[in-house]
């Protein structure tokens, strides 16, 4: 058994820049760390998106874009009477048009998008006179914000069934991951559990759309029911939280070195340089001297440089809890300094043998709250328990889900 519901939630020019709406729920999408674009002599009416950084502004992000300062307060300003721009969190974007620069070489702006979530969507544009206000009868392109339910029973594995409900395979991956790290749930529902899963998709042929997402699920399993809400807190990082505010943050990290096997796991193990027992903890890719070294994940760079046994080193912060190290490089990537945003996949450094190392290899090591963590163990993840004004953020989130974000 399957049902289908879909709310209608706005409208958007075909360039997502000629309308204002403003959504009652702030549904995030995945945020990320990360700096604001540069415009590089962009043509003027070029489309630019920004990106909001870590602890970064709206004000600033466009003073950093190179917008007039004038116009760049001028927005600001125009945009408090819809939305307070101080909501803006990191990996937070929004779009601007531009009409041409000025004399000091700071560019104009025609239009400014902001999309906080995907239900948040406010455009304010450049009048004559240079300041801003939403135009008053914009030409229209409608898209689709809809609301999905689907519910059934475990008849076999628990991905099997939720596939046979017609799921998409981005929100059954979800599903999964949200079950998976919920120690009350049974690893195995039994046949005859109950799942029902509410996601999102936004539906227009004419618009770039993300791929759907998970709202919340929930499954009734030996009388009893386990709902699981996929959270965006602040910050960025998406969670898998339960009603009392209990869940987890997982961590998808990449591998650092390409097509590289471990040489020396995790755990104890007889120093080769050394010869004593000592506890390795990280875990030793072999690679050849000169092989790029990747960052695991989104983050900014907090230290670079040589540290004592570690030879060449380089550790990442990825949020406030989770970060990422490389030792025994070579050398450094051009360009890194403390402070350097670096994105998933970017090469850092390059593998060597620095520091205490008999050859060739990459020391890599995952820190969660500052202590080592197996980076090879399953389901990594990085424990939350919202209390305080973040769990009352969330109990608010929850009503107006109720409210708002029902399916119809």
């Amino acid at each position: 058994m399957a049902h289908d519901g879909r709310l209608r939630t706005g409208s958007v020019s075909a360039a997502l820049l000629a309308s204002v709406f403003v959504s009652a729920l702030p549904m995030g999408r995945a945020a990320r760390a990360d700096a604001a674009t540069a415009v590089a002599a962009p043509s003027p009416a070029a489309g630019v998106e920004l990106t909001i950084r870590r602890g970064g502004t709206l004000l600033g992000t466009l003073l950093r874009a190179r917008i007039d300062r004038t116009q760049a307060y001028a927005a600001v300003a125009a945009l408090e009477d819809f939305f307070d721009p101080r909501d803006l969190r990191a990996g937070d974007r929004v779009w601007i048009q531009l009409s041409g620069d000025t004399p000091a070489g700071r560019y104009r702006l025609r239009s400014l998008h902001v999309m906080t979530g995907r239900d948040q969507d406010l455009t304010i544009v450049a009048q004559s006179d240079g300041n801003f206000a939403p135009p008053p009868s914009p030409a229209r392109n409608e898209w689709s914000f809809a609301v999905h339910s689907r519910s059934g029973d475990v008849s076999g594995d628990l991905r099997t069934s939720l596939a046979a409900s017609a799921l998409p395979a981005p929100v059954i991956d979800e599903v999964i991951i949200a079950f998976t790290y919920d120690p009350d749930l049974p690893a195995d529902p039994p046949p005859g559990s109950h799942f029902t899963v509410v996601y999102e998709a936004l539906e227009e042929s004419g618009i770039d759309a993300d791929a759907p997402r998970l709202r919340y699920a929930s499954l009734q399993s030996d009388g009893t029911e386990h709902r699981i809400y996929r959270y965006q807190m602040n910050g960025g990082d998406v969670a898998f939280v339960e009603p009392s505010g209990r869940g987890v943050v997982p961590l998808r990290l990449a591998q650092p070195v390409h097509n590289a096997g471990i040489t020396s796991p995790w755990g104890w193990r007889i120093h080769p340089v050394l010869g004593v027992r000592k506890f390795h903890r990280g875990v030793d890719f072999g690679a050849p001297a000169g092989t790029p070294v990747h960052a695991a994940a989104d983050g900014v760079l907090e230290t670079i440089g040589w540290r004592g046994h570690y030879g060449r080193y380089v550790r990442l912060r990825h949020s406030q809890r989770v970060e990422t190290a490389y030792a025994h490089l070579s050398r450094f990537a051009k360009g890194l300094r403390p402070g350097t945003p670096v994105r998933r996949g970017q090469v850092i450094a390059y593998v060597g043998a620095s520091g205490l190392a008999t050859g060739p290899h990459l020391y890599y090591e995952v820190l969660i709250d500052r202590q080592q963590v197996d980076p090879e163990e399953q389901g990594l993840a990085v424990p939350v328990q919202l209390a305080g004004n973040s769990l009352a953020r969330f109990q608010t989130y929850l009503e107006r889900l109720a409210v708002v974000a029902a399916p119809r």
